[in-house]
């Protein structure tokens, strides 16, 4: 008798580090949609990550821009994107954005991340690199 109560103390353990395991990993694959803070205000965004690796972003001009991913740590990922072409208002292409961002995921349907960004003239000029930061759900 003592060793069943035993092995069911201690399967009741193990099952119970697997479920806290389970509820507190998360994964960013999937599409997300939120805005990102800039100097001059926020702005609608989208996201979306695959399992691969990639990236997207779709910003409110709609235009959409490929990048990576990758995990940092439990909870946490990192995420760049080169070249996040910029429209006047008239349509015409003047400028990219590069920018990086490390991310936390606060449960399954949410996260924040924050990094630089530095944005160019279509010619490359560099005018500057200032923070940004990204509030999103799913």
């Amino acid at each position: 008798m003592r060793t069943g109560v035993i092995t069911a103390v201690v399967l009741l353990a193990l099952s119970g580090l697997t479920a806290t395991a389970n509820a507190t990993s998360c994964t960013p694959v999937g599409t997300w949609t939120g805005y990102v803070t800039r100097t001059d205000g926020d702005h609608p965004t989208k996201l979306q990550f695959k399992a691969n690796g990639d990236a997207f972003v779709t910003n409110e001009q709609n235009t959409t821009t490929k990048g990576k991913w990758w995990s940092t740590g439990t909870n946490k990922f990192h995420y760049k994107f080169r070249g996040e072409k910029v429209y006047d208002e008239n349509g015409a292409y003047f400028a990219y954005v590069d920018f990086d961002q490390d991310a936390v995921q606060s449960g399954q349907n949410s996260f924040t991340s924050s990094g630089p960004s530095t944005f160019f003239l279509a010619d490359g000029t560099n005018l500057g690199t200032s923070t940004i930061t990204f509030t999103m759900t799913r």
